[in-house]
């Protein structure tokens, strides 16, 4: 890297720069990381996969990719997970175009089990550590015959969000509500089996560590009210360390509407957290952007919640 004698800048340059450490130093010494949820519905490109179903979905339009990059520029969250990205490779190359100096060096996307080829992942200014898929979990229920796989994958994310201490992220994106089997309508039992293996995961990590910083987030395709959000939601043998807490939960519920297509208005994408996570979130800037004007790029809306780790 080159570096230059102050000398040799030009005063507003020489401001600027200097502004830019005193901002970020501020922000270090708050660590306040904001976090964001956001199905972006169907990126893909134009290459055409030989392994996946990829050519029965649209290549995404160019201003329907200059919306997303209008409100991502807007949310200007620290991590977004995504959800319906094709590749890791259309994630960097909209990052890189339409996201520049924003600070998303870090980018990862899992090839999940969705044949259509829609997959989760991560863009982060904070450093990422780790990635983990379980993809190859077998799903099962009590007294069902049936088992599963995750429809598409949940993947763990670890975050250095400080020099001491880790985030794990968790992204998942559920079985859709189209019925692919007639003894399991809307295929309910396959979300339910798809959430109580993610809690059970995290329940296990929360045995050995109760104060760990975890979050789960993505479309989970079922409202506030189902079997699935309350399986995430139960208390495990950990309880209450192993309690996860929904943090848009004390929103009205028309100020949480998540996916925007009538007559299917409805609340289907989440932030959860262990509780150790839960009590550093700023209450007041957990929200669902509801801005139309912003909302053109995808059928969903994003979901955005702050962590205060100083707390």
């Amino acid at each position: 890297m080159k570096c230059f004698h102050i000398a040799s800048l030009p005063l507003v340059a020489l401001l600027l720069s200097l502004c830019s450490q005193r901002a970020f130093a501020q922000n270090e010494s708050r660590k306040q990381i904001t976090l964001a949820t956001y199905n972006l519905e169907n990126l893909f490109d134009v290459w055409d996969d030989p392994y996946v179903k990829d050519e029965t979905t649209r290549v995404k339009p160019r201003k329907e990719l200059e919306a997303l990059a209008k409100l991502l520029k807007s949310l200007n969250a620290d991590v977004i997970a995504v959800q319906e990205v094709e590749n890791e490779g259309v994630l960097r190359a909209f990052v890189d175009e339409m996201l520049p100096g924003m600070g998303y060096d870090y980018v990862v996307v899992g090839r999940g089990n969705d044949k259509r080829g829609i997959d989760v992942g991560v863009i982060s200014r904070v450093p990422i550590q780790s990635v983990t898929s379980y993809k190859f979990r077998k799903l099962s229920l009590p007294g069902e015959a049936n088992t599963w796989y995750f429809a598409r994958d949940l993947m763990r994310v670890r975050l250095a969000v400080t020099q001491n201490k880790p985030l794990d992220l968790f992204v998942m994106h559920m079985k859709s509500k189209r019925t692919v089997n007639k003894a399991d309508q809307q295929s309910t039992k396959w979300r339910t089996a798809e959430a109580t293996m993610a809690k059970n995961i995290i329940d296990d990590q929360l045995k050995k560590d109760p104060q760990a910083w975890i979050a789960i987030t993505g479309d989970f395709n079922d409202t506030p009210d189902s079997k699935p959000i309350a399986a995430l939601l139960k208390g495990g043998e950990s309880d209450p360390p192993g309690s996860l807490t929904d943090l848009h939960a004390h929103l009205p519920p028309d100020q949480r509407i998540t996916y925007l297509n009538e007559p299917f208005r409805s609340t289907i994408d989440y932030v959860m957290a262990s509780q150790a996570l839960a009590k550093l979130s700023v209450k007041d800037k957990a929200v669902v952007l509801s801005d139309k004007d912003l909302l053109k790029g995808s059928d969903h809306a994003p979901v955005v919640v702050r962590f205060d780790l100083n707390n």
